[in-house]
């Protein structure tokens, strides 16, 4: 495997324990993990002093810490009513604020190891602009520059911000080096959007991570393991790959298959070690 490529997952994809996390890790051949839950916990819930424990299990571990993956603006936008209200991991914003979720997220990935932090861009509302984004990016840089953090825009089916065209949008219309596109191209197939190598390939100077998930699509759309379903990754990947102009990536799955979580995510590590080898 190239030292180019970090590979992970996203450690409660495997409704485990953290013990049972790390045990898994070891046995897969899997040395970082992406953060979200920790025992049924989000990360965000967690006392400074059960961080630090959790922080020191990963390391005796021999685990790395990628990255946080925050509900960092997967909410309505102030004013907005939105049909959907999206899974929030667990977390209850309550009357908290945006920067101060924004700072618990930074003693976080400062507990933890981390420099990288996954945020949203508002639940889907009727009319959504761009600039309608501006103030909360702004403020959450501001935090991120104080903090050395690196912010990581997701696309998601629920968002506003939703395939590669609004990513590759957002990224242009808010240049920063602390704010990057966290590309998953089972969500744009989840928005009901047709994903374009071209497109792609235009994103990836903005990506630095990676998600991975697969789906079917007969009789209705399913998630499945990696490699088990219809995304093409196989011709998606040699593109991408090479115009990321040979930076380091971080591909993590996320698995999403209920039914099988400890399997699935196996199996799609395989999978995904496999894409990599062939495509790099």
């Amino acid at each position: 495997m190239s030292e180019r490529y970090t590979i992970a997952f996203v450690n409660d994809e495997l409704k485990a324990s953290l013990t049972e996390t790390t045990a898994f890790a070891k046995a897969n051949g899997v040395s970082a993990v992406e953060v979200r839950s920790i025992d049924g916990r989000n990360f965000l819930d967690l006392l400074p002093a059960e961080q630090k424990e959790v922080a020191s299990r990963l390391r005796d571990a021999g685990l790395t810490v990628v990255g946080l993956a925050s509900p960092l603006l997967k909410w309505a936008a102030k004013g907005h009513a939105v049909g959907n209200k999206g899974d929030q991991f667990g977390f209850d914003i309550g009357a908290r604020s945006l920067g101060d979720i924004a700072r618990l997220a930074a003693e976080a990935a400062h507990t933890l190891g981390t420099r990288n932090v996954r945020i949203f861009s508002y639940l889907t509302h009727e009319g959504f602009q761009l600039r309608d984004l501006a103030p909360a990016i702004e403020e959450l840089l501001r935090i991120a520059e104080r903090d050395d953090l690196v912010l990581h825009v997701e696309n998601e089916p629920v968002c506003n911000i939703r395939d590669e065209r609004d990513l590759l949008a957002l990224m242009q219309t808010f240049p920063h080096p602390r704010l990057r596109a966290l590309l998953d191209i089972g969500n744009i197939y989840g928005a009901g959007v047709q994903p374009k190598v071209e497109r792609l390939a235009a994103l990836m100077p903005f990506v630095d991570h990676m998600h991975f998930k697969d789906a079917a699509f007969a009789g209705g759309r399913r998630t499945v393991a990696l490699g088990e379903g219809e995304i093409p990754y196989t011709t998606f990947m040699p593109a991408c790959f090479a115009a990321a102009e040979a930076r380091p990536l971080t591909l993590a799955v996320e698995t999403h298959v209920p039914a099988d979580p400890v399997g699935a995510t196996r199996r799609s590590l395989v999978a995904l070690k496999s894409l990599v080898a062939a495509t790099s």
